[in-house]
């Protein structure tokens, strides 16, 4: 007979019980075959009135063997994670990048087309040189310097040309751009004629403006050959010079003051999985808002709509003077990205009050702008300059909780016995150490097949399901040596005819920080933990033919 000092092992015991009742199976075999082997039959009678073999053991069941930690109450997937600092102190860091946005979407470069005319007589020559300046049209006021190609062209095309060449001419004209630079050293350049439009291939090439507000010049010259009769001259010439499909590489000058939106959306803040709580305190919650730019130009946010929403879609406004109109650091150079961070804690902000209503996700309606001062001071922007928005909420885990709830469901070990087994009497040894600065009680329900609580271990909260504290350091508010609790139970019959009929265990445990109504706050560390150990003891009956051993 198992004593009370070891009855809490592994599985092992219910298969080693198992095996003890095989020795009467086997010895039955073999009387029953040497039997057969004599003449007299009479045997078969003895079997019919024979009673069944009665099995009576006390043994020893493991029900429960669970550890619950830190990440057994806290859920970090989604936007969140779990970190620590030097002291090992859990944060709860929830963050996620809600919005981005490239160059191009701020400043697009649009398609431009442009065209004039010449009149041309070839009687009295047949070479023009003319200069016509480009000027670049944007919706804002802007202006170029300077801009560096990624890819696109700039096509030329010579229209109205049917008369000269009837009158028996050629015509074509070569073209260069002033202050331009192809990517093997050259001046943009090319040659049209009326049956072969000019397409030049930008990539890697540059055009420098310098200050000429947004225009630049190209060179034509036109020749006219051929020795027919230019009877219907002067002929008007058109063409028609276009830049297309343009991608900056780079850009410097000035972009304007543009509005953009940011975004409209919601923050998820998915903190507790396993977890119902009444009330919780955090000594230093933080919102950081972190804005990445690396547009050369200066901006400006505002929050048009910034609040907090719970569950029940009660909503608090994040209330901080900054965010009516947030200025975005600008970079240095091309290349280089600036960031700002804009802090929202206790001291600028009605963070607590947010808190309080233990919300789910932070919905935000951000508008921004470029050269808010509109005083067109130089910019530049690459074609990955970028500007992101992160949002992270940063909630240490030192403060107080009242009525946190967390859940362990967990295999009924008592349902490995013989469905003909009979418990007799059932005793439960709880073995509890407590590593978190939470005084905590416990409850064990029991579940049915659609996992639901039809009993309870105990019918209320009682000194036996009750933990102390770990008790902690005053000064570091850090727990200092884990408490131990060792508590016997006796059950009833119902109490176990209940256990044995459940089809899974819920271990509930609720925490309540150590003297929380009093304002006192306690650290969490990641390597706390609680263990639980619930084993039975337990005398049961079962018949031998009613066994079945597989």
């Amino acid at each position: 007979m198992l004593t009370k000092d070891n009855f809490l092992y592994n599985h092992n015991t219910m298969k080693s019980l198992k095996k003890h009742i095989l020795w009467p199976v086997v010895t039955v075999l073999l009387i029953f075959i040497m039997i057969l082997k004599s003449c007299d039959y009479s045997y078969l009678d003895a079997i019919d009135n024979m009673d069944d073999y009665t099995y009576d053991a006390t043994f020893a069941i493991p029900l429960i063997d669970s550890r619950l930690s830190i990440n057994d109450i806290l859920d970090p997937e989604g936007i969140g994670a779990i970190e620590t600092d030097e002291e090992n102190l859990i944060w709860l860091v929830y963050k996620g990048r809600v919005f981005s946005i490239p160059a191009e979407e701020i400043f697009p470069f649009p398609d431009q087309t442009q065209s004039f005319s010449v009149e041309i007589d070839p009687s009295s020559k047949t070479e023009i040189v003319v200069e016509k300046g480009f000027l670049l049209i944007f919706s804002e006021d802007q202006y170029i310097e300077k801009i560096d190609f990624r890819r696109g062209e700039f096509n030329v095309k010579i229209e109205n040309t049917e008369q000269l060449i009837a009158d028996g001419f050629d015509i074509s004209a070569q073209f260069e751009i002033f202050n331009s630079e192809t990517e093997s050293g050259d001046l943009i350049g090319g040659t049209v004629t009326p049956f072969q439009n000019a397409s030049v291939e930008l990539m890697g090439s540059s055009i420098d403006l310098g200050n000429n507000a947004n225009l630049f010049l190209v060179k034509f010259t036109i020749t006219v050959t051929g020795n027919g009769n230019p009877a219907n001259a002067p002929y008007n010439i058109n063409f028609f010079q276009s830049l297309e499909n343009i991608k900056y590489e780079s850009i410097y000058g000035y972009i304007g003051n543009i509005t953009f939106p940011v975004g409209n959306t919601d923050v998820e803040i998915n903190i507790f999985n396993n977890a119902n709580i009444a009330d919780i305190f955090f000594e230093n919650p933080i919102i950081e808002i972190i804005a990445r730019s690396s547009f050369g130009t200066p901006m400006e946010l505002i929050f048009n709509e910034f609040y907090a929403i719970n569950r029940d879609n009660e909503t608090i406004p994040i209330e901080n003077e900054t965010i009516t109109g947030w200025s975005i650091n600008m970079p240095e150079s091309l290349g280089v990205t600036a960031v700002t961070t804009l802090e929202l804690n206790r001291t600028n902000t009605n963070i607590d009050e947010i808190m309080t209503i233990r919300p789910t996700s932070i919905h935000y309606d951000v508008t921004g702008t470029t050269n808010p001062a509109k005083d067109q001071s130089p910019n530049f922007i690459n074609y990955d300059s970028h500007l992101s928005i992160d949002v992270e909420l940063n909630l240490p885990l030192f403060g107080r909780v009242d009525n946190f709830e967390l859940q362990d469901t967990i295999a009924n070990t008592l349902e490995d016995l013989p469905e003909n087994a009979k418990i007799e009497w059932l005793e439960l040894k709880i073995q509890i150490e407590n590593g978190f600065p939470f005084t905590a009680s416990i409850d064990v329900f029991f579940l049915d097949e659609n996992m639901q609580i039809f009993d309870r271990l105990f019918s209320e909260p009682t000194p036996l399901n009750l933990i102390d504290a770990a008790p902690t350091d005053p000064q570091s508010q850090i727990v200092t040596q884990p408490t131990t609790k060792e508590s016997m139970i006796y059950l009833d019959e119902n109490k176990i005819e209940s256990m044995k009929n459940a089809e899974k265990l819920l271990l509930n445990v609720k925490f309540y920080t150590y003297n929380q109504d009093e304002g006192e706050s306690v650290k969490i560390l990641d390597d706390y933990k609680m263990g639980v150990r619930m084993g039975a003891r337990a005398k049961i009956k079962t018949e031998l033919f009613g066994f079945d051993e597989d």
